[in-house]
């Protein structure tokens, strides 16, 4: 809690202040973060409460409120963090439809999408009609228990809310390798080229020219050289003296133009960065919860105690985590921080003078 709140409080209020980065991103990492705090403000003291003292003593509607949160809340996160994964596939694989898709409405649309289904999820729950919300006697907290008919929805909130979003993931990113590596190694072979073709450019071009000069035809002429005599005669025969140079010039623009769209192919060192940053989140995710989730679905198996404590240390532990890998991974980040900091300087310096003014 006291690394959670204030650390996501101010991951919302940096980014939202910081407009360098007022991206698509920028915004699902704010939606982050607000899942995280809600889980710090509401779930951790609860917990706290009932590591301490043992038992629950907060009463029925938080028991079942609890576990409510907490799963809907955790299902929030992944699938925040699938939203950005598929952020950045989109923006690799199909920019065109990048700047269509992102617009500021279609990102709302998206993140209130991702809490709806995240609650909506937990309505037959709540209603009993799968399952149910309750006082588990056996770990002396409030989780999912089986309904009356002695079934239990863990696996499919398993399956839903964490198998399917983390496969999705990791198809995203399999596609995202795969084509910055094919765009990779074209940049390379176009870098392995140029050297040959400004070679070759230059003796066709000069062939050519020197036969437009003294008169005289050929038909051995490149297509190529043909277009370039018949678009620029007249500058030939009025600058004689450029003509050894003004092939190879506008050889080398075009060819500087050519690796610079397959650079804007390739994610810049930014884009890196960020996708590295996203990576962690996702492993952090899965390894802070996988082991509470797996635990509940064997108790019967594991009966012992030790695991159990680790696992909920480790699920309490992920509502914290975050900001601390945005500032370690992501140098924009600990931009918006400072940013957000050297306003608050300011602002106390400005209050101190109108205070005490001389």
């Amino acid at each position: 809690m006291l690394v959670g709140i204030p650390g996501n409080i101010i991951t919302i209020v940096a980014l939202a202040r910081y407009e360098k980065i007022r991206n698509a991103t920028a915004i699902f990492i704010m939606n982050l973060s607000c899942s995280d705090l809600l889980f710090c403000c509401f779930n951790l003291p609860l917990a706290a409460s009932t590591f301490h003292r043992r038992a629950w003593v907060h009463g029925h509607l938080l028991c079942k409120m609890f576990p409510l949160t907490r799963y809907a809340l955790v299902a929030n996160s992944l699938f925040t963090v699938l939203s950005i994964t598929i952020n950045r596939y989109v923006m690799i694989a199909h920019p065109k439809l990048y700047t269509k898709l992102y617009k500021k409405r279609n990102i709302i649309i998206m993140i209130v999408f991702t809490w709806m289904f995240s609650f909506g999820i937990m309505i037959p729950i709540l209603l009993e009609k799968y399952g149910r919300f309750g006082l588990d006697l056996n770990i002396g907290s409030c989780s999912i228990l089986n309904d009356y008919k002695n079934r239990s929805p863990k696996k499919f909130l398993f399956l839903t809310a964490f198998i399917l979003p983390c496969i999705a993931i990791i198809l995203c990113y399999t596609r995202i390798f795969f084509i910055v590596r094919k765009a990779t190694k074209k940049s390379l072979n176009t870098h392995k080229q140029v050297p040959n073709q400004e070679e070759s450019s230059s003796a066709d071009l000069s062939t050519s020219i020197s036969v437009r000069v003294t008169g005289e035809t050929s038909c051995n002429y490149s297509d190529r050289s043909t277009t370039f005599n018949m678009e620029m005669s007249d500058n030939i025969i009025r600058h004689p003296e450029d003509i050894g140079k003004e092939p190879s010039r506008l050889r080398r623009t075009a060819l500087r133009k050519s690796m610079a769209l397959l650079k804007m192919s390739l994610p810049s060192r930014k884009d890196r960065r960020l996708g590295t940053m996203i990576i962690a989140i996702m492993i952090t995710f899965c390894l802070c919860h996988l082991p509470i989730t797996i635990i509940k679905m064997l108790r019967e198996i594991n009966p012992y105690p030790v695991p159990n404590i680790i696992a909920y240390i480790l699920l309490y532990l992920s509502s914290s985590i975050n900001p601390v890998i945005y500032v370690v991974m992501s140098n924009e980040y600990r931009k918006a921080y400072k940013n957000l900091f050297k306003r608050r300087k300011n602002s106390l310096s400005i209050n101190k003078i109108h205070c005490n003014p001389k």
